[in-house]
C-alpha cells in the first residue's frame, strides 16, 4: 500500500471516528465479554464518566446505581446470543442514570431509547445505541423547552476502520459530511434509503442538490469559516416521492489551527411532528374563530384553505346536500366556479344511492376516476378536466336539525388516503361538526332572547333596538315614521270561554297574519298577552298612517276556525307619530299606549291618535 493510499485511508478513519463522537447520541460498542469498546462524547457528558474510564469495563461497574433487570438481559442477549433489542422509553422508564445539568447546576434525567446491534462484520461487537427522547417525552406532557444545546466534544478515534464504517451503515439519524464549502464528502447508509440517491452520486455535488431548494436560506454562501449554522428544518423528497420534514443539526470538525476542516449534518425525520403540530394548529384557529364569534362562511373557507396546504396537492370544498338530495358547492376557495356549477348539473338518483349508506353511517367514502360503469362517465370527464384523481369525503355530522354537509377532498395524484391524510380529515370534520352545532346553539338562543316564543314575533327587548335604530335614522335623513299600538277586544272572555289552548292559537294565527302582512324593514312585536306594538318604517303622513291602521283592523278582526267554533275578537289601535308625538322611544310609546286607551274607552274597535300639545 503506497504512503498516498495510507494517507487517505488515515484521513477516512480520521473523519469516521470524529463523526461518531459528534453524533447527536450515544454510541458504544460492547464486546463478548460485555465490555465497553467504545465510548464516545455524548454519553460522557450524560454519565459523567470519562470514555478512558469506561472503556474495558462492564456497564455496571460504571454506575453506582444498579442498572434495571431488563437493561442487563438485553445486553446479555446481544453479546452473547447475537440478538437485536430495542428498549424504548415508553416500555421502560428508566434505562441507564443518565442526567444533564443545567445553569445552577441542578440534575435533570434524560429520558432516552436503547438498541443494541450486533455487527455481523466485526469481531463479536454490540452496537448500543441511545436516543435522546426527553422533548418528546416534555411534550407529551405539554411542556415545551428549547432543544439541546449541540455539544462541544472532540476526540480522535483510531480504532479499524472497518468496524468504524459499519457502525455508520447502522445508525438511523441522516448523516451528511462536507466540506468548508459545503460539497458532500459522504453520506450514510441511512440517508441513501431516505432520498433513494447513493453516495456515489452526490459526492462532490454542493449539498443543497441533496436537500433541496427548501435548504438554501439556511444553507452558508462560499466557504464556511464563522458561527457554526443554527440547527435548520427543510422539506426534503423521500425514495418514494413523498414529503419529509427534516431537522438537521450541523458540527463543524477543525484542524489543529481551528479552521474548519468538515461540517457534519446530522438530521432527524420529524415528518409526523410536523404533521401533528399543524393539525393542531388548525384545531385552534377554529375553535378560536369560533369563540370570537366568527362567521360560520369565515370559518370553513379558512378550513378549507388550511387543509389545502396540509394535504399535499388536493383541493377542499364543503358541499351541501338539500332537502331534495342533491349537493351543491358551499365554500370551495381553491376551486373555479365552473366546477361548482357543472358538479351541481350532473347529479342522479344514482349518485344518491352511492351516497347515501356513508352519510347515514358518517364513514369516509372514496372515489376514484377509474370507476368502469357508464353512468359514471360525466363524472370522470369533469374530474379530468381539472386535473382530480379521485374524490374523498366525509359527513359533517351536526345536529339532525341542520342541512347534512360533507367534507370534499379532491386529489390530484393519488386516488386513496393515507392514514395520516384519514385521520386529518376525520379530525377536522368532527371539529367543524362541533362549531356548526354550537353556532346554531348560539343563534337559537339569540332568537329566543329576541322574540316571542308563541308567535315569532319580535319582543319587546328588540323593538327597543328597533326603534332606537329608526329614531336615529329619522333625525338623520329627516324623515317620519309611526308607531301603531294594538290591544285585542274581548281577548280575556274568549280564553275563558274556549280555553287557553284556543287563546294561543288564536294569538300565534294573528302573530302570523301581521308578519306576512309587513315588510322586512317593518317590525312586528308581541309585547304583552293581548298587546302588539308595529313599527312602520317609513311613513308620509297621517293619513296614510290611519289607512295602514283601518286595514289592520281588518286583518285582525278575521275569524279563526276552531273545532266547531269561530274564534274572533277585534282591536283597539293607538298611534304616535315620530316626531310630532316625541322624539324618545319611551315617549312614542307612552303616547301610542295613552291612544289606545283612549280608543278602547271610546267603544272598541276603534283607532284612535292623540292630539298633539300645543
Amino acid at each position: 500500500m503506497t504512503m498516498t493510499n495510507q494517507a487517505r485511508m488515515a484521513n477516512q478513519q480520521h473523519m469516521s471516528m470524529v463523526t461518531l463522537d459528534y453524533i447527536e447520541g450515544g454510541i458504544m460498542l460492547l464486546d463478548g465479554e460485555q465490555r465497553v469498546r467504545f465510548w464516545n462524547q455524548w454519553l460522557v457528558r450524560y454519565t459523567g464518566i470519562d470514555a478512558d474510564m469506561a472503556c474495558g469495563q462492564k456497564l455496571e461497574q460504571l454506575f453506582d446505581d444498579p442498572l434495571p433487570a431488563v437493561v442487563l438481559s438485553a445486553i446479555g442477549d446481544a453479546c452473547e446470543h447475537r440478538l437485536s433489542r430495542l428498549l424504548s422509553h415508553q416500555l421502560h422508564a428508566r434505562l441507564l442514570p443518565l442526567y444533564s445539568r443545567n445553569v445552577t447546576g441542578a440534575r435533570t434525567p434524560v429520558y432516552h431509547s436503547m438498541l443494541l446491534r450486533p455487527l455481523d462484520d466485526s469481531e463479536g461487537l454490540t452496537l448500543v445505541q441511545l436516543h435522546d427522547t426527553t422533548n418528546a417525552v416534555r411534550r407529551e406532557r405539554h411542556l415545551r423547552d428549547k432543544e439541546q444545546a449541540l455539544r462541544k466534544v472532540h476526540q480522535v478515534l483510531t480504532e479499524e476502520k472497518q468496524f468504524i464504517d459499519t457502525v455508520l451503515k447502522t445508525i438511523s439519524a441522516l448523516v451528511v459530511v462536507t466540506d468548508p464549502h459545503g460539497r458532500i464528502v459522504n453520506i450514510n447508509r441511512s440517508c441513501e434509503l431516505q432520498t433513494g440517491v447513493g453516495e456515489e452520486e452526490v459526492r462532490g455535488q454542493p449539498l443543497k442538490m441533496l436537500l433541496g431548494l427548501d435548504s438554501l436560506k439556511h444553507l452558508p454562501d462560499g466557504r464556511w469559516q464563522h458561527d457554526e449554522p443554527r440547527p435548520f428544518t427543510c422539506r426534503m423528497s423521500s425514495a418514494g416521492g413523498e414529503s419529509m420534514h427534516i431537522r438537521w443539526t450541523v458540527k463543524a470538525v477543525r484542524d489543529s489551527e481551528q479552521l474548519p476542516r468538515y461540517l457534519i449534518y446530522t438530521g432527524q425525520d420529524i415528518t409526523e411532528r410536523e404533521r401533528a403540530d399543524a393539525l393542531l394548529r388548525l384545531e385552534r384557529e377554529m375553535l378560536e374563530m369560533a369563540t370570537a364569534g366568527e362567521q360560520s362562511a369565515n370559518i370553513m373557507t379558512h378550513v378549507c384553505l388550511a387543509l389545502e396546504r396540509q394535504l399535499d396537492a388536493c383541493r377542499v370544498a364543503v358541499l351541501q346536500m338539500d332537502a331534495n338530495g342533491r349537493l351543491r358547492v358551499e365554500y370551495a376557495p381553491g376551486l373555479p366556479e365552473s366546477f361548482s356549477q357543472r358538479l351541481h348539473q350532473l347529479q342522479t338518483d344514482t349518485l344518491l344511492r352511492v351516497l347515501l349508506p356513508g352519510l347515514q353511517n358518517g364513514h369516509l367514502q372514496v372515489f376514484v376516476t377509474r370507476d368502469p360503469g357508464t353512468h359514471w362517465q360525466q363524472w370522470q370527464a369533469l374530474a379530468r378536466e381539472h386535473e382530480m384523481s379521485g374524490c374523498w369525503l366525509m359527513p359533517i355530522q351536526a345536529s339532525p336539525q341542520m342541512s347534512q354537509n360533507l367534507l370534499a377532498v379532491f386529489p390530484r395524484h393519488k386516488s386513496h388516503p393515507s392514514p395520516h391524510e384519514q385521520m386529518v380529515i376525520q379530525r377536522i370534520s368532527h371539529l367543524t361538526a362541533l362549531i356548526l352545532e354550537r353556532q346554531q346553539q348560539q343563534e337559537q338562543i339569540q332568537y329566543l332572547a329576541l322574540h316571542d316564543s308563541l308567535t315569532g314575533l319580535a319582543n319587546r327587548s328588540l323593538l327597543n333596538e328597533q326603534l332606537m335604530r329608526s329614531i336615529h335614522r329619522a333625525r338623520r335623513e329627516q324623515q317620519s315614521f309611526a308607531l301603531l299600538f294594538i290591544d285585542l277586544d274581548g281577548f280575556k272572555a274568549l280564553n275563558d270561554t274556549h280555553g287557553h289552548d284556543a287563546g294561543d292559537a288564536l294569538l300565534t294565527a294573528l302573530g302570523l297574519r301581521l308578519k306576512n302582512r309587513f315588510r322586512a324593514t317593518d317590525c312586528c312585536a308581541r309585547i304583552g298577552g293581548d298587546e302588539f306594538v308595529i313599527l312602520l318604517d317609513s311613513v308620509k303622513d297621517e293619513a296614510m298612517t290611519q289607512c295602514i291602521a283601518e286595514s289592520i283592523l281588518e286583518l285582525l278582526s278575521a275569524p279563526l276556525p276552531w273545532g266547531e267554533h269561530q274564534l274572533q275578537v277585534s282591536a283597539s289601535i293607538g298611534i304616535a307619530l315620530y316626531p310630532q308625538d316625541g322624539d324618545s322611544a319611551d315617549e312614542l310609546l307612552s303616547r301610542a299606549d295613552d291612544a289606545m286607551y283612549d280608543a278602547k274607552g271610546g267603544g272598541k274597535g276603534r283607532i284612535c291618535r292623540l292630539a298633539s300639545a300645543v
